[in-house]
């Protein structure tokens, strides 16, 4: 095999590998969170209020009853973008909801759960007020210990495919406890295509440039 094809060779793997490294995407993993508290039982003991759903990229609906809904007292559903409410209305918003399915979670133990959802291989499952071992915490992942999320009785919980979910907590077991989101601050790295054409492109260009200087 003579010089040039054997820089040829060279130059083929090397633009192979580079372009496999850049494409390939590292897993993300669901375990930093922004928390933001959407409806407090604190600040409104007797309101009815829960999740109703949350879209792909985060926007969580949730309803609560009786409450000021843009001056007409009544039931009213709130819509939040990043834990900013950003409307009110009397009427049920139709968003396109990525709320998950129920599910047997892939706990480390056999529950009981208080609730659990799972979407595109994630997961979020609570435990009741005395269970055992775990009293009333939340978990994100298969691991309870590794991936411990906090405390209080799941009630109701929306997760969404990318990792963000709404979710209701209540030590009382009722349906006026705490209302928060959880966003993944962690996402996936999706390679860009027009990145990976700058790269072969520059990665050519070089070559091109390189043999003519090994061989005029």
């Amino acid at each position: 095999m003579n010089t040039s094809k054997r820089f040829a060779g060279v130059l083929t793997v090397a633009i192979i590998v580079a372009l496999v490294l850049f494409t390939a995407s590292t897993p993300a993993h669901a375990d930093t969170y922004q928390i933001f508290l959407l409806e407090s039982a604190s600040t409104s003991p007797f309101a009815l209020h829960y999740p109703v759903g949350i879209t792909d990229s985060g926007t969580a609906v949730v309803f609560v009853d009786p409450v000021d809904c843009n001056g007409t007292p009544g039931h009213c559903y709130e819509t939040f973008d990043n834990g900013v409410l950003v409307s009110k209305s009397l009427t049920y918003p139709g968003l396109a909801y990525d709320n998950g399915t129920g599910c047997a979670p892939n706990a480390s133990f056999s529950g009981p759960f208080s609730a659990s959802v799972c979407n595109n291989g994630r997961e979020v499952y609570g435990t009741p007020i005395d269970s055992t071992p775990y009293d009333a915490e939340i978990f994100t992942g298969a691991d309870p210990v590794a991936d411990f999320f906090g405390s209080g009785e799941l009630s109701s919980v929306y997760l969404n495919s990318s990792g963000d979910f709404v979710y209701l907590v209540n030590a009382l077991g009722g349906s006026n406890g705490n209302l928060y989101e959880a966003i993944d601050l962690i996402t996936d790295q999706v390679p860009e295509p027009a990145s990976i054409f700058l790269l072969s492109t520059g990665l050519l260009a070089a070559a091109g440039t390189l043999r003519r200087r090994l061989f005029p």
